[in-house]
């Protein structure tokens, strides 16, 4: 892949960049989630995936650019790594950055909730009843297979 000079300037002049450990933060237009975006190839692309492919070249179809540093602005290519959808999703929460228990958009049951089931002598059926979920969500919760960070 050729990148024309006009290109790599245009980029690297919305960069500031620091020591090869640091961040090198994105300075330009940014999404609300915190990525860059930057015109390139005829496309609008985030800017940490444009670095990518500055510094290494295509990137894989359905492959995502993650970041070791855990930081959306930056765009240090010494940061970025490739992996699938799934690694992306594995490194996101071991980083503590998804959402879960309450604070998931799914969830119909709060934390002092889940502590009332499992203390709970009744049957799965009338606590599902109760709390208005599914038998199978109330045994999940007592067998700990979900909301196990409680």
């Amino acid at each position: 892949m050729v990148i024309d000079k006009e290109t790599l300037d245009r980029y690297w002049e919305k960069v500031d960049v620091k020591g090869p450990d640091d961040c090198w933060e994105w300075l330009a237009g940014k999404h609300r989630d915190g990525y860059g975006h930057f015109r390139f190839q005829g496309n609008t692309r985030k800017s940490h995936r444009a670095a990518w492919m500055i510094e290494n070249g295509e990137i894989p179809k359905g492959i995502c650019v993650l970041h070791r540093c855990d930081n959306p602005g930056c765009v240090n290519p010494a940061h970025l790594f490739l992996g699938t959808h799934k690694d992306n999703s594995r490194d996101a929460a071991k980083k503590g950055r998804l959402p879960r228990g309450e604070n998931h958009c799914d969830s119909k049951l709060t934390i002092s909730q889940v502590l009332k089931i499992r203390a709970s002598d009744k049957r799965q059926t009338a606590l599902a009843r109760q709390y208005n979920v599914s038998r199978r969500n109330i045994g999940l919760i007592k067998n700990r297979e979900t909301w196990k960070h409680i």
